[in-house]
């Protein structure tokens, strides 16, 4: 089957579905094969392309793929259920995003599994791709289906469906195998070849696997920086609009709940010279004005204070910002708070789990109530007002002889008392995880945590605390496909074979679909699920190996109980887990020492119209057209940031809270229409020192497929502060397009007696100039009329049918209104009338 080009192949229908772009492709940083390659492979993070492209994992496994010769590797995401429908009413197979190639033409299809609510969507991928579903229904012309990441550890349950899953870290595969992966591919190898080369590594499980799968390390972390870190750039708005740079790989601390911890031991730190230049990667390359150290638990990152306070000074002058998403309350500090918020205020978050001390030792989290208040207070006296707290309900801990929502409540209410501060609180569900030292605990069913956080609720009613919580329900599945043995994958199945999608989205969980799934099983699924496992009972992920002994998981599960606190991870551990060796410890960053930077000089701040003498207008003029059509304005106006960003070209910011480029648009243009001479203005402190050639040529380099810088014109920016500013969209008049029907029928005189007919009709007859071409119907709407100073709003008034289906709309020009009040274009200005 030939490959599928979205926006070329499946335009109207894309027009027709939220979010078009998530299908399209063409990001700045996308890998584009002109020819392809010998072995052909995509990944997926299993949800909407706004979660997936948000996933760090996801864009590493792509950057490193893609760098070993012969390997072509694509994305794919789950499809909304708009999109869906289109697919399947077609009979169209899902499709890469790079080149569409259809998803059952791979060789392998990857698959990197974050949450275990996303196995319902990895289904629907494979049927949508026209793969079967089963294993054993596969044959060699299918492609190899693997799955792996942090929620993969019990393949168990899932194992109908894949054919290998990968236990730790992809790096290691890459750097071992993949050179000969794709040589096996390059001499023609078949499928069986392929699977030859995977089951050397001895991370992969597979079904009838006699040994033991052990987890893979990438040791090497943190001694080199991430190749093409952050990049493809996502288009479109995605959950996370931020840069990551990955500090911290696992975590010391050893907490007894933590999946994640376990998963990702022993844990090691990023050299901070290769800190410092993935952030110049992120600020120059990717055009990131909010950058994220991500770790498990980033305040223990050896000397962080410094090289925060060593980021600020190198970038807060560009309005670069950076923040941290996980700090212990006993690593976290307000001078630490202070310099995340030098360019946008930080929020304030505390992960406490459980309120009571004895709890608290019981994690293996010391959370102690006197320096929460501590951070509270003085976090008041410079500024903040909200703290956000988060608890699990549920766990096998000491809360103090009351009950856990009790127990929280009576801990918020005495901080409130004491702070004066405003508080969101977030509760959800715990789940006793695989390979954690809690995995043979009981779990909550739905009755028991509902009625926790029903609890907690009433007695923070009225208290001026908001209160959020996970579906119990929610947690409750997620048991089943993360404890659950192979009986878990029959009720998978019959979810998905019922309708059920994105389980992890409230919106879209379907409770009583599941309800349904689960009333027709032949066993008592949430007596299994949600009951204490024996100690030396078998359990369904026996097979595999975190490198953590079972001795030590048990032992932990013992200090719980007598809430007893274990030491964090390190050189001379004393209490040893059963991963490090004598090839593989903790690793903490290299000494460093930080470069002089010359201080930024503070300049005063200007008010709107306090500008300087050489302050200019840059209006530009830009094509929009193929895959950026489907792009609204907001995300336009994020590319253009972004571009500007990456060139380096210096632009005004607003001042606050959250300064913003002073950029604006003349009039936006609606999404599905394309554009080849939009206007758009940015405010530069002083014009650049480059041709106007070469600063188009270098604006276009950092822009996604379909958008083009075409020409720019500078104005002096007024200084009057008497005088109004001019706005372009305040000087827009009106605008000019051609009008190609998809009835060739249309291109009458008879079409343009109606067009005029509907104008009068519409009181706009003034406005409106309709001519007959060879091709198209040329229109020149001169906009008095406010009411419909929009091509599409006529349109619709004219016939029934959706515009954008009946007419391939290009603006070919905007029109704007002189000094003088004549019709002009915004290029035929003098500079007197900036």
């Amino acid at each position: 089957m030939s490959n599928i080009i979205a926006y070329k192949d499946l335009g109207r229908e894309l027009l027709q579905v939220s979010k078009p772009a998530r299908y399209t492709g063409g990001e700045l940083g996308s890998i584009q094969y002109r020819t392809p390659e010998p072995l052909k492979m995509a990944i997926s993070f299993p949800d909407m392309y706004e979660i997936g492209m948000s996933n760090q994992a996801i864009r590493i496994l792509y950057n490193r793929y893609n760098a070993v010769n012969g390997i072509q590797c694509e994305r794919v995401f789950a499809p909304a259920q708009d999109f869906e429908e289109v697919l399947r009413n077609k009979n169209i197979p899902l499709f890469t995003l790079e080149t569409g190639i259809p998803l059952s033409e791979l060789h392998i299809l990857a698959f990197s599994i974050g949450y275990e609510l996303t196995l319902t969507n990895l289904l629907n991928i494979l049927d949508l791709g026209q793969i079967p579903l089963h294993r054993k229904d596969r044959g060699p012309e299918h492609p190899i289906i693997v799955a792996g990441g942090p929620a993969a550890t019990n393949p168990a349950a899932f194992s109908d469906f894949v054919d290998y899953v990968y236990i730790g870290e992809g790096e290691h595969f890459i750097n071992n195998y993949a050179e000969e992966l794709a040589e096996t591919a390059v001499k023609g190898g078949s499928k069986e070849d392929l699977e030859a080369v995977i089951r050397k590594d001895s991370a992969y499980w597979w079904p009838d696997k006699k040994e033991k799968t052990v987890r893979a390390l990438y040791n090497e972390f943190g001694q080199g920086s991430e190749p093409r870190s952050n990049l493809p750039i996502a288009s479109l708005a995605t959950v996370q609009e931020h840069g990551v740079i990955e500090i911290m790989r696992g975590c010391p601390n050893g907490c007894r709940f933590c999946h994640a911890g376990y998963f990702y031991r022993p844990f090691r730190q990023k050299d901070v010279n290769h800190i410092l230049k993935e952030a110049e990667h992120l600020v120059s390359n990717c055009g990131f004005r909010n950058i994220t150290l991500s770790s498990l638990s980033s305040g223990d990152y050896v000397g962080l204070l410094p090289l925060v306070e060593h980021l600020n000074t190198l970038y807060q002058s560009r309005n670069i910002s950076f923040q941290l998403p996980s700090l212990r309350v006993n690593s976290l500090n307000l001078g630490l708070l202070s310099e995340l918020s030098t360019v946008r205020k930080s929020s304030l978050t505390f992960a406490v789990e459980t309120p009571e001390s004895a709890g608290q030792k019981g994690l293996n989290k010391d959370v102690s109530r006197d320096r929460i208040l501590s951070l509270l207070k003085e976090a008041k006296s410079k500024g903040w007002k909200l703290a956000k707290f988060y608890f699990m309900l549920g766990l096998p801990v000491d809360t103090g002889g009351v009950s856990e929502s009790q127990a929280i409540v009576d801990f918020m209410l005495e901080l409130q008392k004491e702070s004066g501060m405003k508080f969101n609180i977030n509760a959800g569900i715990f789940i006793p995880k695989p390979h954690t030292p809690y995995e043979r605990v009981k779990q909550f069913n739905d009755q028991e945590g509902m009625n926790e956080i029903i609890n907690l609720r009433d007695g923070l009613r009225g208290k001026n605390i908001k209160v959020g919580f996970h579906s119990p329900y929610s947690s409750f599945i997620e048991g089943i496909l993360c404890r659950g043995d192979s009986r878990a994958g029959a009720i998978l199945e019959s979810a998905f074979k019922k309708g059920a999608r994105f389980d992890a989205w409230d919106e879209y969980h379907d409770r009583s679909l599941w309800q349904e799934v689960i009333s027709e099983c032949d066993w008592d699924v949430e007596k299994e699920i949600c009951r204490e496992k024996g100690e030396g009972e078998p359990l369904p992920w026996d097979s595999v190996s975190l490198r953590v002994s079972t001795g030590f998981l048990s032992k932990e599960n013992s200090k719980s109980q007598a809430c007893e606190m274990t030491e964090p991870c390190k050189d001379d551990c004393e209490n040893p887990c059963g991963v490090c060796n004598k090839n593989l410890t903790v690793r903490t960053p290299e000494p460093f020492e930080f470069p002089e930077i010359a201080p930024v000089v503070e300049t005063e701040k200007l008010e709107s119209h306090d500008l300087g003498e050489h302050s200019v207008k840059a209006v530009f003029g830009f094509s929009k057209k193929d895959q950026a059509i489907f792009l609204g304005h907001l995300d336009t106006l994020r590319v253009f940031e972004r571009a500007f960003q990456c060139s380096g070209i210096e632009i005004n910011f607003t001042h606050g809270y959250n300064p913003k480029p002073r950029m604006e648009f003349a009039h936006p243009l609606s999404l599905g229409v394309y554009g080849t001479e939009e206007i758009m203005g940015v405010e530069m402190p002083k014009k650049p020192e480059m041709v106007i050639e070469d600063l188009i040529k270098l604006l276009n380099s950092n822009l996604p497929e379909g958008f083009s810088f075409e020409t720019v014109k500078y104005y002096p920016l007024q200084q009057d502060k008497n005088r109004k500013k001019r706005t372009l969209m305040g000087l827009y008049a009106g605008s000019e397009y051609t009008l190609q029907p998809a009835d060739k029928s249309l291109l009458a005189e008879s079409t343009i007696e109606l067009f005029k007919e509907k104008a009068e009709e519409l009181g706009v007859g003034g406005d409106y100039i309709f001519t007959l071409e060879e091709d198209h119907i040329h229109v020149k709407a001169v906009f008095a009329n406010k009411k419909m100073n929009n091509i599409i709003k006529f349109l619709k008034e004219f016939r029934e049918e959706e515009p954008l289906n009946e007419w391939i709309i290009t603006r070919k020009k905007l029109l704007a209104l002189n000094i003088k009040n004549k019709i002009s274009d915004y290029f035929s200005f003098d500079s007197s009338q900036s």
